[in-house]
């Protein structure tokens, strides 16, 4: 089956022209990194340059911003993203993770004031990574304890922050921090620290299923020194992270839209070439029924992606609530689909390496990073009661 298909009514010539030609690119480029685990990190620096020096991230990004800032192109930031996690889930890390490290410098910045920094990005000379979540503070957002404090000199943050991709390996970290004596929300605010500074101590790598770059951060009295460090303004920080989490979660959906496009081709195959009671079992009814409940979730997922990436490209004032139904449903959805997928394949489908055995640990922290299905559900009904 191929990827969704770029003729439906939410796309534009552009798209059309430009993704089959990165379909192609990434079946070719990323063969090398289908296997890869993470690490060490290594692998998605060199695919994030990869990605830059080709000239793929000048698509997710406007290095010409202006004082009114950049309105990114869902729509091919998704259709991107889920070419991506169909060929390499390192790859889909190496795109992800800095797209949303830039965003709130794009959408936020004052006039030129993070022009370099996205610049160098576009051309995948700046990794950069978004450092919120801390070990107390996950879905709780207003519970950061990092501070930043002024000085005649700038501002020094304190404080440690955990599930951050890219730690250690970032050039730049969009840290949100909270101004002392602030509780709650209106404290917080965003910071762009320079990577390469001695004060920010990496902690640790924290090892999950799936291939990750994340781990914990320990920023001892770091200055900003960037002469222009603060990220819109102070006490904004609650509303940028919120901004850039909803703008995201729709490419989330698309990386579980590939992911699960992935485990339905394997399927299919291994439908085509295991035979049982002497025919092949995609003959069998029961083996059927599987992938046709598996086609349809994909779809189903597919259209919700695609539809909340519009939304938000064309300023509805549900892009919020689709976001959320989006990336809910797509990802309950792609666990469903590898999981039908690995039964498929009977006792291959454990065996370690395997394309469906690898895709079932990629695709189950879906449900948790970026938003818990079950803060989804809580943005959902919030909509629906206001509305």
């Amino acid at each position: 089956m191929p990827q969704t298909s770029i003729s439906l009514a939410f796309f534009q010539e552009s798209h059309r022209r430009i993704v089959p030609e990165f379909r192609e690119w990434t079946s070719s480029e990323l063969r090398p990194y289908e296997e890869s685990d993470g690490g060490d990190g290594a692998d998605a620096r060199l695919i994030f340059r990869k990605l830059g020096r080709d000239g793929w991230l000048k698509h997710t990004i406007d290095a010409s911003a202006s004082a009114t800032g950049y309105a990114p192109d869902l729509r091919m930031v998704c259709l991107m993203r889920e070419a991506l996690a169909y060929s390499s889930a390192m790859a889909d890390v190496a795109f992800s993770e800095p797209w949303l490290a830039v965003l709130p410098l794009a959408l936020n910045g004052n006039g030129g004031q993070f022009l370099e920094h996205i610049r160098r990005y576009c051309l995948g000379d700046e990794l950069l990574a978004f450092a919120l979540s801390e070990p107390e503070a996950g879905s709780d957002v207003a519970a950061i304890t990092t501070t930043i404090i002024p000085t005649d000199a700038g501002f020094l943050l304190d404080g440690t922050k955990t599930w951050t991709s890219n730690s250690g390996l970032a050039d730049g970290y969009v840290v949100f921090a909270r101004l002392r004596e602030q509780v709650g929300r209106a404290g917080i605010t965003a910071v762009l620290v320079d990577g390469s500074r001695s004060e920010i101590v990496l902690r640790q790598r924290v090892r999950v299923l799936s291939p990750h770059t994340v781990g914990t951060l320990r920023f001892v009295a770091c200055p900003t020194t960037y002469s222009q460090p603060i990220i819109g303004r102070l006490g904004d920080g609650f509303q940028i992270a919120m901004q850039a989490l909803e703008i995201f979660r729709p490419t989330v959906a698309a990386a579980c839209v590939g992911f699960a496009r992935r485990a339905l081709d394997e399927a299919l195959s291994r439908c085509k070439e295991r035979r049982a009671f002497g025919r092949p079992i995609g003959e069998h009814q029961m083996i059927q029924a599987k992938l046709a409940d598996m086609a349809t979730r994909v779809n189903a997922a597919a259209m919700l992606t695609y539809q909340a990436a519009w939304s938000a490209d064309t300023g509805s004032p549900d892009a919020g609530a689709s976001a959320s139904m989006a990336k809910l449903f797509a990802s309950e959805a792609a666990c469903a689909v590898v999981d039908e997928a690995l039964q498929i394949f009977g006792g291959m489908g454990v065996v370690s390496g395997t394309v469906v055995e690898r895709l079932y640990r990629h695709v189950r922290a879906f449900r948790i990073f970026d938003g818990t299905s079950e803060i989804q559900k809580l943005i959902i009904a919030k909509h629906l009661l206001k509305t």
